[in-house]
């Protein structure tokens, strides 16, 4: 997975940030947030760190949005695109996810609970965006019909289907 690096900010000096290199340093001195991300590439490169563990979220349209699991900065290149200089950070999902809230339980990935993007394309539109038990269209989850840990899939849209929170913990991992 490529991640497009952010744009320094739109100030009276700075109209269309889109017209300008990316920076890895303010005009102060200090790092931006890709200058961050680099450096920590960088010293991973080295050897000196582990890989950045990051948790990503995808937004398949306004107001959208939804988890894609953990993934682990590795490296990154800062090629000129459209006649400027964009950050494109390398991530690649990794293979654990974590069991809790603080974190620090990581429980091991053997085929990916993931739902890929067009499969939840797919499944919003031909559940129209609400739950399908109540009709809600907020707090919405995508959910395995036979649940992943039963051997359920994430790769047919037959499996999955869009319940509202309320719906989706009721139904944990039962077969309905």
């Amino acid at each position: 997975m490529i991640y497009e690096g952010h744009d320094a900010p739109k100030t009276a000096e700075v109209a269309n940030p889109k017209l300008i290199d990316q920076p890895r340093f303010t005009k102060r001195g200090r790092m931006t947030q890709n200058g961050q991300f680099a450096s920590w590439a960088d010293a991973y490169k080295k050897g000196r760190v582990p890989p950045a563990v990051f948790r990503v979220y995808e937004k398949l349209k306004d107001g959208i949005w939804v988890d894609r699991g953990l993934y682990l900065l590795r490296d990154y290149n800062c090629p000129l695109q459209n006649e400027r200089r964009v950050f494109k950070f390398h991530l690649e999902q990794a293979d654990f996810d974590v069991s809790n809230a603080d974190d620090s339980t990581r429980v091991e990935l053997r085929n990916s609970r993931q739902i890929p993007s067009h499969i939840k394309i797919a499944v919003f539109k031909r559940d129209k965006g609400r739950c399908v038990r109540c009709g809600a269209q907020d707090q919405l989850h995508f959910d395995h019909d036979l649940p992943f840990s039963k051997g359920g899939t994430s790769v047919l849209a037959e499996n999955v289907q869009i319940l509202c929170a309320r719906h989706n913990l009721a139904k944990s991992a039962n077969v309905q």
